[in-house]
């Protein structure tokens, strides 16, 4: 009897993350893919189904949405209804390089040709998208989401629920509060408070995340 897959989210982060496991299984013959959603648009999105969550479900689900604050909603919706059977699991791609001193919480997404260094910390629910580089002893805060092609130095700290944009650049040693963004293309020298926007190079901050909402 085939056990359930549910990928929680059939949007963009949603359908690469079907890629993803698709590859990461190698063969399906054991589980069943489907999308979980909380309302149904569609019934079927690249092929594979898409059902309304329930706390009757059974089986792995990996929540792929790339809004840090949703992200964290969704996980806790997972871990507090007492009669849901889903366990979070953690989706590694093939093509990801994640070393063996590091450790990785449950129900994150690593992407390919994502690079995880040495005794880094990647806290539960976190989304780390394609060749980013994550480097030794930084620690990724719980829901938090690290765009493609990011580079992080070694010792970075990075907050809960936070969110770092394509292809930005954090300094090694550096500090980044939960519930920031980090913009698109940032060079960041220097900490970051909790609940701000920060943007630009040098990144400044320049606004409060008072809406913690990346995606219009």
């Amino acid at each position: 009897m085939k056990s359930n897959w549910y990928i929680y989210g059939a949007g963009g982060l949603g359908v690469e993350t079907l890629d993803i496991l698709r590859s990461y299984l190698n063969d399906e013959s054991d589980f069943t893919i489907n999308f979980l959603v909380d309302n149904i648009d569609a019934k079927v999105v690249n092929g594979v189904d898409v059902v309304e969550y329930s706390s009757n479900l059974e089986g792995y689900v990996t929540i792929a949405i790339g809004e840090p604050a949703t992200r964290l909603k969704l996980y806790n919706k997972i871990k507090e209804e007492k009669s849901s059977k889903l366990e979070l699991k953690t989706i590694i791609s093939k093509d990801a390089f994640v070393s063996e001193f590091a450790t990785v919480g449950e129900g994150c997404i690593i992407a390919p040709f994502c690079s995880i260094q040495s005794t880094a910390l990647i806290g539960n629910n976190v989304a780390i998208n394609t060749a980013a580089i994550v480097g030794h002893d930084v620690v990724v805060g719980e829901s938090a989401v690290i765009s493609s092609q990011v580079n992080i130095g070694g010792g970075v700290k990075v907050g809960r629920e936070s969110y770092i944009g394509m292809g930005a650049l954090i300094r090694e040693g550096i500090n980044i509060g939960s519930n920031v963004i980090v913009g698109m293309g940032s060079v960041v020298h220097r900490d970051i408070p909790d609940g701000v926007i920060a943007m630009g190079n040098p990144a400044r901050p320049l606004k409060n995340n008072v809406e913690q909402k990346v995606f219009n």
